[in-house]
Formats: C-alpha cells, sequence, structure tokens
C-alpha cells in the first residue's frame, strides 16, 4: 500500500474568476538546469495551474556571449576550487506526453504544443520554435535566455553588486519583447554573497522557480500586461559593460571580503546572544528608536534569544529560544521570570527532536498560547497551555510540508493573520514573507491573495509580535542583508485586510557595526517591560541583572543608565514592491 501523500499547506490562493487551471507547456532538452526541475516540482502542487513539460532531444541549450577574456578566467577559476552550481547543473527532466496526449514522440516538437492547446509556451530551445509557436498560443511563448541557462556564464548580472559592495541583490525576472520593450515579472531582495560569485549565483538561482510560479500567478489573475501571441524572451537584466579587468576586480572584492566574513562567523558562533531588558520609562519610538536606560540578561550557560515577555497571573515572564550547547546546534523553549533583584529560570516549555525557537505567547479568551518555530519539522504549530508557564499542549498544526522560521499570530477585525517566512525551494527563510488569513484561531489558515507581502532580505523576516504605538499597527522585522539578525526595522501597517497589505518603513535600530556587537533581531513588549537581544560582546559598565536558583531576593532590579550603544537609521532604503 502506498503511503498517503503528505498535506502541504498551499502558498498561494487560486485566482479569483479563473474557470479551470492554466495551462502551461514547458519544452526543453532532456537534460536542462535544475532550477527547472525545482519549477516542475512547485507547479505541481498548485492546483491553479497545469503544467505539462516535453524533452526534444533537438533542442540546445543557449549560452552567453560576449563574455570579457578574465571574466571567463575568473568564473573558471571558481569553478575549480568551488565546483559548480546546484542550481545549474543539468539533471534529467521528465516527459508527461504519454500522459496528455496520444502523439507520438518523433512527431516534430511544435505540432506536440499545438496539440496540448497550451495557454503558455515556455521554451528552451531554438527561437524559430518559438516564432512558429507563438501565433497559435494566447499568451504567446517565453524563450529562455542563456543568462538563465548557461552553466558557466548564467547570471553574471549579480556581480554588480558584489563589486558595489551592496548588502543586498535585487533578483528580477524579465521579459523582452520587441515591441512592448521590458515587463518585470517577479522579483526579490537576497543577500550579497561578496566571498564568492558562485554562492552568489547559487542563492539567486535558488528564487528562481519561485519567481517564475509567481509570475504565472499573476499571468493567472490578469495582473501581467505581457504581449499576446508574439515571442518574448525570459531572461535576468543584463549585465552593465564592466570593461577588459572585470575579472580582476571580482577577485581582489571576493579577497577583501574573505577575511571580514570569517571572522565575524567564528566571532559570533563563540559569543552568542544576550537580553536586553528595558523596565519602565517611556516606551521604545518606533519612528526614532534608543534603548536608552537598560539592564541585560545572561544564560548562566550557553544562551538566551528570542525574547518574547508576557505580563501573566501578576508574573512578569520572559519566554526564550534557549540554546545550552551551541555546538549541538539544538534549543528548548524555556522561562524565565523578572523576580526582585533580578531573574530566575523557571524551567523548559517545550522539547522536541529538533530545534525550537522564537516564542511567541498571547492570551485569547482567557487561555495562553503559543506559536514557535518549528522548521525542522517543516510545520508551524499552536499550543495551548494546560499548567501555565511551563506546560503546554499541541492544538494543532496551522502549517503543514512547509519550511517556515519566525511564526507570528495577530488577530484584526475579527480574523488572524499569521505571518511567516518561508523557504519554497531550500532557500533563504530571510527573504519572503508570507501571510494567511483564517476566520478563528485554530484555522483552517489560507494564502493571503497579497503573498508574498515582502521579498526583501532587508525587511521580511519576523521579529517579534505586531503592536499598537499611538495608535499605528507596527511590524518589527529583521535586516539580515549585512548579516542575519544583524538589525530590527520597524514599519507602520496601513492596510491589514482579508485581500490587502501595504506597510511603510519607518525606521532602523541597530548596534554600531563594530567588533564587539553585531546585530539585534527580536523586540517584544508587554506591560510596560521590553525586550530585546543582542549578538556579541557588550561594553564595560554595562548593568547585568543576576540569575538566581531560587526567588529570595529582595532588592529591586538595577536599571541604571548605561552608554547607549545603539544606533538608529531613519530614511527608508529604496526597496523593491512586496511583489
Amino acid at each position: 500500500m502506498n503511503a498517503a501523500k503528505p498535506i502541504v499547506t498551499p502558498l498561494y490562493p487560486r485566482p479569483c474568476g479563473l474557470t479551470r487551471p492554466l495551462r502551461v507547456v514547458l519544452a526543453a532538452p532532456p537534460k536542462a538546469p535544475a532550477w527547472v526541475l525545482a519549477f516542475h516540482a512547485l507547479a505541481m502542487d498548485c492546483d491553479w495551474v497545469e503544467l505539462i513539460t516535453l524533452t526534444a532531444p533537438d533542442a540546445i541549450l543557449p549560452e552567453v556571449s560576449g563574455v570579457p577574456a578574465s571574466l571567463r578566467a575568473y568564473v573558471a577559476f571558481e569553478h575549480a576550487v568551488l565546483g559548480s552550481n546546484r542550481s545549474l547543473d543539468p539533471v534529467e527532466i521528465p516527459d508527461d506526453q504519454d500522459v496528455q496526449s496520444d502523439e507520438p514522440h518523433d512527431t516534430p516538437l511544435p505540432d506536440r504544443i499545438r496539440a496540448l492547446l497550451p495557454d503558455l509556451v515556455i521554451l528552451i530551445g531554438p527561437r524559430a520554435w518559438a516564432t512558429a509557436l507563438a501565433g497559435d498560443v494566447p499568451w504567446g511563448c517565453w524563450l529562455v535566455d542563456g543568462s538563465l541557462i548557461d552553466a558557466r556564464h548564467a547570471g553574471l548580472s549579480l556581480l554588480g553588486p558584489m563589486l558595489r559592495r551592496e548588502s543586498a541583490t535585487h533578483m528580477t525576472l524579465m521579459l523582452q519583447e520587441e515591441t512592448a520593450g521590458s515587463i518585470e515579472l517577479a522579483a526579490s531582495w537576497g543577500k550579497t554573497r561578496r566571498t564568492s560569485f558562485l554562492f552568489q549565483r547559487e542563492d539567486a538561482f535558488r528564487k528562481v522557480p519561485a519567481l517564475l510560479l509567481r509570475s504565472l500567478h499573476r499571468l493567472a489573475e490578469g495582473h501581467l500586461p505581457t504581449p499576446r501571441r508574439t515571442v518574448a524572451t525570459l531572461q535576468l537584466p543584463p549585465q552593465r559593460p564592466m570593461g577588459r579587468p572585470a575579472g580582476m576586480r571580482v577577485l581582489l572584492s571576493t579577497l577583501r571580503a574573505s577575511p571580514r566574513w570569517l571572522t565575524a562567523r567564528r566571532r559570533n558562533g563563540r559569543i552568542g546572544w544576550t537580553l536586553v531588558v528595558r523596565l519602565g520609562g517611556s516606551r521604545l519610538d518606533p519612528d526614532a528608536p534608543a534603548v536608552g536606560s537598560h539592564a541585560l540578561l545572561k544564560a548562566p550557560k550557553g544562551w538566551w534569544s528570542d525574547p518574547c515577555v508576557v505580563m501573566a497571573q501578576g508574573r512578569k515572564l520572559i519566554f526564550v529560544e534557549e540554546m545550552i550547547e551551541p555546538k549541538l546546534k539544538k534549543a528548548n523553549i524555556a522561562c524565565v521570570e523578572l523576580v526582585n533583584g533580578g531573574a530566575r529560570r523557571l524551567g523548559t516549555v517545550l522539547e522536541e527532536a529538533g530545534h525550537l525557537s522564537f516564542p511567541q505567547v498571547f492570551e485569547w479568551r482567557g487561555q495562553q498560547y503559543m506559536t514557535v518555530e518549528s522548521g525542522y519539522d517543516r510545520r508551524v504549530s499552536l499550543y495551548r497551555a494546560n499548567d501555565f508557564p511551563l506546560g503546554w499542549t499541541r492544538v494543532r498544526d496551522l502549517i503543514s510540508g512547509r519550511a517556515c522560521a519566525d511564526p507570528t499570530l495577530h488577530h484584526h477585525e475579527g480574523r488572524w493573520y499569521l505571518f511567516v517566512n518561508v523557504a519554497e525551494n531550500n532557500n533563504s527563510t530571510c527573504d519572503e514573507l508570507f501571510l494567511f488569513v483564517a476566520d478563528c484561531l485554530d484555522g483552517p489558515f489560507y494564502p493571503h491573495p497579497a503573498s508574498p507581502i515582502v521579498c526583501d532580505v532587508r525587511r521580511a523576516r519576523m521579529a517579534g509580535r505586531l503592536f499598537q504605538h499611538r495608535g499605528r499597527l507596527i511590524r518589527p522585522a529583521q535586516d539580515c542583508g549585512p548579516g542575519y539578525g544583524n538589525a530590527i526595522v520597524f514599519h507602520e501597517v496601513l492596510e491589514l485586510g482579508p485581500t490587502v497589505y501595504r506597510e511603510r518603513r519607518l525606521s532602523r535600530l541597530a548596534p554600531y557595526l563594530t567588533r564587539p556587537v553585531d546585530g539585534c533581531h527580536t523586540y517584544n513588549c508587554d506591560g510596560g517591560i521590553e525586550v530585546l537581544d543582542v549578538l556579541g560582546h557588550l561594553p564595560g559598565g554595562a548593568s547585568y541583572l543576576q540569575v538566581f536558583d531560587d526567588v529570595e531576593a529582595d532588592d529591586p532590579p538595577s536599571f541604571q543608565q548605561v552608554p547607549n550603544r545603539f544606533a538608529t537609521s531613519g530614511p527608508a532604503h529604496p526597496g523593491a514592491p512586496p511583489r
């Protein structure tokens, strides 16, 4: 007996008004880049698109022309040292012809495609085939360019952000048509990997399957102004001329970046996180955040991070990710109580087979609930307290079959909204923020029509619960461009409804980028208490809360004024739109 197929939560809703699935024929050589197969797998999980793949032995993979000799030499050098890019490695492509049509395999490919009556053709092959097909297909033929296919020189436009030392790289899928010009199909900002072009390209090309799927979703919705019954080239933005010494410039740039990256990685993996606690005084202003008076709280062993403060039953509780042994790369959820004179660890809240983090605890109708990050098990689960604060029961899975990070629930105008970062194709969980909506706390949750609502490594990943500040709804996010959890970015949510989401960036809260402190990535507040976490060595003279083994302490916590080691940046960076 075959095992039941695991349930996978859809990420995209069925387009409104779509009476039947969008029929797309993907035609390619028998072996094509691995991202093509990954796109095929993503499309198979969607009920709004019908993807049929056909293979043709006489189809040839396009190549990038006009690459300077020095750049060819540099790419060859990286290939020799680091190997190839998995997303561009050739793999076997399945042929669905036997399932879909009675046409024999020796029939010319254009005739095989016509017999399937597609709405759109995506072709990896000769332009002559595309020209012969386009007039018979409503949405024409998208001819895949060498900038997306060439195993050696695809994605050369990704070199620009490396050379300019930008923290984020704009990955864009474009259509180029002779009369209509260029059309941006889908885009996403990812972290710039300045230490290697192959690393940079692999990160970017893992996005291609999802970007292509989102392009088809926009087409099915009728939101894509693409030309009909014509040939358009599917490509990346062209690379600007780099001159003859381009390869040497790239090599020098990667050599300069590598020592800094290695030093920061080793230092942060050794030091870990420290909690920053603010008790009393003015609330942090998301328009101009400054930490001000605070005390530090550090775990006796390992570290505490992802703090979530809760005022409940007259107690000041902080739920944390507890990493006792960093080498094991496994964490549990623990609870710490602020008491007279300092803090004490109450115990373990939740421990499972894999790594747990990012606890978000909240009250609803007199009961305490919690979500945590459990990406190791590809799910987001809702827990209910049966013996608060340490006893919890798993109620149900809100999302299943997805690698998710930092899930956050928010109740707004009678509905529940679930904000969560999702990796669609084993890519980063820092780049895309998805939104789900439900009528009840325990679901079912459905993909929001505007999802993904943010596609930008500099502001997508959640950094705590949404909160109200002077009548405005604020969403804290992480800036992971310079590095994971580098800073907290505050946004004002302008619109939140079952069909719409809009926000605007307000400010950025970050430690000075010096050797001692390298990041902060979670902010939560409740009942006049605010907590965040920082990564790295803290400056001398800071005030620490003592961690007690018991609660026999009578002195109030000491919150003396310490030097402000945190900086803010106000104006928003020029970023890509959410879609």
